[in-house]
């Protein structure tokens, strides 16, 4: 089973960028990707967000077991209203994740914005994905560290692990947070070799864009992991980071 836990779909309107129905699916059948963790582009008002929101829930709908919502609504919105839409998400739409974009959203994950995603992970029971890399300094994998620390009981997803431009500090928040976890996008192989054997299988494959996930693929397949690593990372480790034991199908 191939599990990728960062795909999009819809407009970003912070980055201009359409993250299309058809290349999301097209390019999971091509690469043979049974699952993905789905999540908006970045909205900046709740009606584009609960849209966004909507589309996914019916893509989870009319592919059960293979695509599951990731909820992303601006952390900048009333406290109310942020809160409102994440239960939906979770409650009526069955999302299995919530979203911090530091870089989208110019917001530093320990602010008091960002931290309604911490707490309204941690009152769902569910993981926080957070973009760590470009977008410094709100997106700086050292941002994550107190946030991860005060929130021990939250798990927590560093998307792109730095960019490996800021690759020391996403492994040093790896080395002193047992409860954060990474995705391999934009990472290269033998780093995510390196920590996967430094801090065990704490890595999920990534794609962020569907053109990228045969790239992403590869790499995991000729990085120097062994056959083990390899299935803990593309499909094991998410299958317990994001509850889908028995709910995740093969295509």
């Amino acid at each position: 089973m191939i599990i990728d836990v960062h795909a999009h779909l819809g407009w970003d309107y912070t980055f201009d960028e359409d993250f299309t129905l058809q290349e999301l699916v097209d390019k999971m059948r091509d690469m043979e990707v049974d699952v993905q963790v789905v999540q908006p582009g970045s909205c900046h008002s709740i009606e584009a967000a609960r849209e966004q929101h909507d589309g996914i829930a019916d893509l989870c709908r009319e592919y059960p077991g293979h695509f599951f919502g990731m909820a992303n609504p601006s952390p900048h919105l009333d406290e109310r209203v942020y809160h409102r839409e994440i239960d939906r998400c979770v409650e009526e739409l069955g999302f299995v994740a919530v979203k911090l974009h530091p870089m989208a959203f110019g917001v530093r994950p320990g602010s008091r914005s960002g931290r309604k995603a911490f707490e309204a992970a941690r009152r769902h029971g569910i993981p926080l994905m957070v973009h760590t890399g470009s977008g410094v300094p709100f997106a700086g994998s050292v941002e994550l560290l107190a946030p991860a620390e005060e929130y021990a009981d939250v798990t927590l997803v560093m998307a792109h692990c730095g960019q490996i431009v800021l690759a020391n500090e996403a492994a040093a928040v790896l080395r002193r947070c047992p409860n954060v976890y990474g995705d391999t996008s934009w990472s290269p192989g033998f780093l995510l070799r390196e920590w996967t054997r430094a801090f065990g299988p704490r890595l999920m494959l990534g794609s962020d864009h569907a053109d990228n996930t045969g790239t992403e693929l590869a790499k995991i397949h000729t990085s120097g992991f062994t056959p083990q690593e390899q299935e803990a990372v593309l499909h094991q480790t998410a299958l317990e980071v994001f509850n889908l034991q028995g709910r995740a199908r093969s295509l």
